[in-house]
């Protein structure tokens, strides 16, 4: 797989996120692609349009922030379990 392909690395969140798509309804399929792919374009607007214009330590500080964020997003949906 290609890394900087993106439905490559749709194939890998699925896998991370322990989901197949062949047991998926539907409409859950089209709606956890269109949700990774609309999070994936966001990302590239961000990372494009705003960190872009920041100095490179302030830039690597938020990144770093936006990882931290996601981190604890899935800490806590793990808690939930």
């Amino acid at each position: 797989m290609d890394k900087f392909n993106l439905e490559a690395q749709y194939q890998k969140y699925l896998e991370l996120m322990r989901l197949d798509e062949k047991q998926m309804p539907p409409i859950q399929q089209q709606e956890t692609r269109r949700a990774f792919f609309g999070a994936c374009g966001q990302m590239l607007r961000l990372m494009t349009e705003d960190i872009a214009d920041l100095e490179e330590v302030e830039a690597v500080g938020t990144i770093i922030n936006l990882k931290n964020q996601v981190s604890e997003y899935f800490m806590k949906q793990l808690e939930q379990l």
